[in-house]
Parts: structure tokens; sequence; C-alpha cells
């Protein structure tokens, strides 16, 4: 069953997660050798940005495990093992979120991309396509089911009002938007 907060967030998000998912086409982009760093190197950016924003507000946050849904240590080493610096890299600018629940919109979105990390993985193998460099899409492996529902356990107890529910979608729209602009701006230029 779809708690009431998730169930908002879908409804509020879907628009911005599809137009995402339309601009990106990831697995075209990964896909292709030419283009994969130029890709894991922005998801660099993305994560080193969103991580430090949301560090302060999420680190300690009971039952939550911040520091170990961290991407970031993955992506150094996809960027290195694709040849690239990851301390040279630029960082995507991500203002600190005004209250816990916008933070854990914002988290909404990256840890739901795990579970379209996880399908591209296996598309890629299916596919017969490399998956070098490319752990940070499919950090939790087969846990990443119960990470997602223990994700949603935290946020569904933490946003359990409707003030805290309406700042989760803000910080989801915050999160697409933020996702969307600095992607694309890699698409654009693959």
């Amino acid at each position: 069953m779809v708690s009431e907060t998730v169930a908002r967030l879908r409804d509020a998000t879907r628009d911005e997660h599809q137009r995402l998912e339309d601009s990106l086409d990831i697995f075209g982009r990964i896909s292709r050798p030419d283009a994969r760093r130029r890709m894991v190197e922005r998801f660099h950016g993305l994560h080193a940005g969103a991580e430090s924003a949301l560090s302060p507000m999420l680190a300690h946050v009971v039952g939550l495990d911040f520091a170990g849904r961290s991407r970031l240590p993955f992506l150094i080493a996809d960027v290195r093992q694709l040849g690239g610096d990851p301390d040279a890299l630029p960082m995507c600018a991500v203002s600190r979120p005004a209250s816990l629940a916008e933070a854990l919109g914002v988290l909404y979105v990256l840890e739901g991309s795990t579970l379209g990390g996880h399908v591209i993985g296996k598309r890629l193998a299916a596919e017969g396509h490399s998956d070098r460099g490319l752990t940070f899409l499919d950090p939790y492996r087969d846990q990443v089911g119960a990470r997602w529902r223990a994700f949603l356990q935290v946020l569904e107890r933490d946003t359990a009002s409707d003030v805290s529910r309406d700042a989760a979608v803000v910080g989801a729209r915050t999160g697409f938007a933020m996702t969307q602009d600095w992607l694309c701006a890699a698409a654009e230029a693959a």
C-alpha cells in the first residue's frame, strides 16, 4: 500500500519525472562509450552538491543511514575508472533545504533514482553492454527494494502533517528541477 506522502509526491511530480526521463535518455547516453564518461561526471557533480547540501539536515535522522546512502564514493571510483579526475569536476550548486521535510523531498528524487538505476543495470546486461564505470547506478544491488522501503518509512514518519507533506513536495520538485538542469546540460553537450 502506498502511503499518503508517497502518493502525494508521485502525483505532484509526475510531470517533472516524465520530463526528466524524456529529455535525458540516460540509457542511450550511458550505453555509448563516448558519452558515458561525461554523464558519470555530471552525476558526480549532482551528488557531490546535493549530498553536501542535505547532509547537515539528514546525517542524524534516525533510521535513515544517510551516510550509507551516499553515492559519491561509487561515483568517485566510477569517474576514475573511466579515466577522469573527480577532484577536477564542477559541483552542482544546491541550496540548503528550508526544513527536514523539504530535504527528504529532495532525497526522494535521489533515492528513487536507485530504482531506475537497478532497472538500467539489468537492461545493460541483457543487451550486452559493459557496466564499466557505472557502479553508482545500482549501489544497493539486491537490497534496492529493502533500502527503498526503509527510506519510505522514514519519509512517512517525518512528514506526517499536511504542512510537512507540502514541504516534501517542494523539495521533490526542487530535486527534479536541479537534476534536470544539471544532467541535461551534459546531455546537450554530448
